[in-house]
């Protein structure tokens, strides 16, 4: 598939292929693992890293990984970013789901939390619990279209629930981003943008709570870099990408990725 990156705004070529290594994104040549381990900035989006090659924005692509259960495949990009599309997971979705995704032999990995695992940076924090899979997610953002949200993910219907939400950004942080040469393949038509309590998106938003739902998405991507998904009751309050992938650096400390054994 092709699109544009939100940030250099060039057309990106991005081309999947089966693979039994995990999952791999290749670019110039460097084959990059997707691991927590190889996450080189969470400014904004996830970057992941390898022999000086670096590629951003991989997490929607990740989600959708995420949301069909794949844990091994090759990624290989023409860029230094995965392609923006509509800002959401469900082109990914779509296009993984029509290529047919294939059961591999084995028992399907998995993380089980036996213990507490939290990370903070001031207000905002994460943790995962002990417990059957759950996701509470919460906002607060000042602008009055955001404010307050919070939303609940048992798991189920990944491609009708998460997939769709879009990335979102306020007004007055595009045009800082865009007077600096920045996101210069950002618009309307890959991202949610607000102004105080303006959708600025002619077809408005596609769930009354698409932000908090596009913070669950963005955060079931981070986590998928484990390589397998964490069984366990995830909490998170004014997360980031940092705070996301720090949660996922802490479980791989404490388990192995690919058994259902902790260290």
């Amino acid at each position: 598939m092709e699109g544009v990156g939100l940030h250099s705004g060039g057309l990106i070529t991005l081309t999947v292929r089966p693979s039994r290594e995990g999952i791999v994104f290749v670019r110039d040549g460097e084959r990059i693992p997707a691991s927590p381990e190889n996450v080189v900035d969470t400014r904004l989006n996830t970057a992941i890293g390898r022999g000086g090659v670096t590629i951003s924005t991989v997490e929607h692509l990740m989600s959708a990984l995420y949301g069909l259960g794949i844990t091994d495949c090759e990624v290989e990009v023409s860029g230094a970013e995965i392609p923006a599309m509509d800002g959401s997971a469900l082109p990914f979705y779509k296009m993984l789901l029509q290529a047919g995704p294939q059961d591999v032999p084995g028992e399907a990995p998995e993380i089980c939390i036996e213990r507490t695992v939290a990370v903070e940076d001031g207000a905002s924090w994460i943790k995962a619990c002990p417990g059957p899979f759950s996701i509470t997610y919460e906002i607060d953002f000042s602008a009055r279209a955001v404010g307050r949200q919070q939303y609940c993910y048992d798991g189920t219907d990944y491609g009708g629930r998460i997939a769709p939400a879009r990335t979102f950004g306020m007004l007055k942080d595009v045009e800082m981003m865009h007077a600096a040469g920045l996101a210069r393949g950002g618009s309307l038509q890959n991202a949610v943008v607000v102004d105080d309590e303006r959708v600025l998106n002619p077809e408005g938003l596609r769930f009354p709570d698409e932000f908090i739902r596009h913070k669950v998405l963005d955060l079931l991507g981070d986590l998928w870099l484990i390589g397998a998904p964490p069984v366990g009751v995830i909490r998170a309050y004014r997360a980031s990408h940092r705070l996301h992938v720090a949660l996922a650096h802490e479980l791989v400390s404490l388990y192995r990725p690919r058994d259902r054994r902790p260290l």
